[in-house]
């Protein structure tokens, strides 16, 4: 592989980490994100030979996160599609070699000087929202659940405020992690799962979450 195909990110300028990744914004694109997994997970790697089972192995499950979530995207934006609504999670834009292993990049959700979204945890610490914006949010928990979307953290600061469309999207914490998908077999388990999420999302935001409407606010 030519070097100049290499995306450079141990110089660049790391947004956010998480408990298993690191997100940078990807040079040269100021409206794109790069995740890369952290080194705990990249070293599961070293010595692997790719061409052999076990190998092939030892590389899914490395990258297991990514693979989850880019089903879930595309699951979403098909049923999004068919709806006739916009899916709330972030456009997955394909994988680039970075020298810190397999980098996927999405679209990165900016606010209005084209910054990095303010989080819903960041709005509710500065006060309440406005009228549009919790419209917005009763629009978002909808499409949640009509478009069948596994969430396994709803917390506040994965759902981030894109200003642009005015629309809250989900940035982290989705795709089914279990070894037998039932959550993505059957749409009424999921409902459940979702009821727990977004109630203590509520309680994270000092929002209250109204289990019969299906609202946060």
């Amino acid at each position: 592989m030519a070097g100049a195909d290499i995306v450079r990110l141990k110089d660049a300028r790391r947004l956010a980490k998480g408990s298993e990744r690191a997100i940078y914004a990807l040079p040269g694109a100021p409206d794109q994100l790069i995740k890369v997994m952290l080194p705990k997970y990249r070293r599961a790697l070293d010595g692997v030979d790719p061409d052999t089972a076990k190998g092939r192995r030892r590389h899914a499950v490395a990258y297991a996160l990514f693979f989850r979530e880019e089903d879930a995207i595309a699951r979403a934006r098909a049923m999004a599609q068919a709806r006739g609504i916009r899916s709330p999670l972030p456009d997955f834009l394909g994988y680039r070699d970075t020298d810190m292993g397999l980098g996927q990049v999405v679209e990165m959700i900016r606010d209005d000087a084209g910054a990095m979204a303010p989080s819903l945890a960041d709005q509710c610490a500065e006060g309440s929202l406005s009228a549009s914006q919790q419209s917005a949010l009763d629009a978002f928990v909808a499409a949640i659940y009509d478009l069948h979307i596994v969430v396994h953290d709803a917390g506040p600061k994965n759902i981030v405020w894109d200003a642009a469309a005015a629309r809250y999207v989900l940035v982290d914490g989705f795709g089914d992690r279990s070894a037998l998908p039932l959550k993505t077999w059957f749409k009424p388990l999921n409902d459940r799962r979702l009821d727990r999420a977004f109630a203590e999302c509520a309680q994270k935001a000092g929002l209250l979450w109204d289990a019969g409407a299906r609202r946060l606010a």
